[in-house]
């Protein structure tokens, strides 16, 4: 099969968009798309990263969920994602896929200079779009959420829309993130943390300027 065809079905069949894609091979997405339309490649090298990435990820499984609802909150039982996403925390930015088995998903490392969070890549229909899936840990937050589930994220693009008494994943300036339920603090501009296990985790107080990323939990997910 032609490459152009083939990136074209690989990319309607993983619901990838071109950024990611170049992001991960190097190659950018101008002549990606040349070569999507029918444009051959004259770069060989280049050729041989496309046609290497392809065949990796071309033979990802895909995940096989279910759907018990439980309390409210949504929760599925798979094995980890077989790839990792970043998320870029301070900017807006496409998500890369990432095939560096060695960093864990729920850390935060820097790519390009900005601060990104590595996610396990999840395909699960019953819980819908999300940006990936990152560990619990610590006893913060148990029962509601015990260390060693996973939860399912999604980074919101309008911070100053949150539900108060929802849960959210929460990163600060100092790249820390945490699980906490939030409502308005009594000062301007920022909100109230609170954990499950209030005895040892007191409720804490963050202005929204100290916060660098907030996305809400879509899902709880038992390994």
């Amino acid at each position: 099969m032609e490459i152009g065809k083939r990136l074209k079905e690989f990319r309607k069949k993983k619901k990838i968009k071109m950024p990611a894609i170049a992001a991960a091979t190097g190659i950018s997405k101008e002549n990606l798309y040349k070569w999507e339309k029918g444009t051959k490649p004259s770069d060989f090298g280049l050729y041989n990263k496309l046609v290497e990435y392809l065949n990796e990820m071309e033979n990802v499984p895909d995940q096989v969920s279910e759907d018990p609802k439980l309390n409210g909150n949504r929760k599925t039982r798979s094995s980890a994602a077989a790839f990792l996403t970043g998320i870029f925390l301070a900017q807006d930015e496409e998500p890369l896929l990432l095939f560096d088995n060695n960093i864990a998903p729920g850390n935060i490392v820097t790519i390009s200079e900005q601060p990104v969070l590595i996610t396990a890549r999840i395909e699960a229909p019953v819980i819908g779009d999300v940006d990936g899936v990152i560990p619990v840990t610590g006893d913060s937050m148990e029962p509601k959420f015990r260390s060693g589930n996973w939860i399912a994220i999604k980074k919101l693009r309008f911070t100053k829309i949150l539900n108060a008494g929802f849960f959210y994943y929460i990163v600060d300036k100092n790249l820390k993130g945490i699980i906490r339920r939030v409502r308005p603090g009594g000062e301007n501009n920022s909100i109230i943390l609170s954990a499950e296990n209030a005895n040892d985790y007191p409720e804490t107080t963050r202005k929204m300027d100290d916060i660098l990323a907030i996305f809400s939990i879509e899902a709880v997910i038992f390994k």
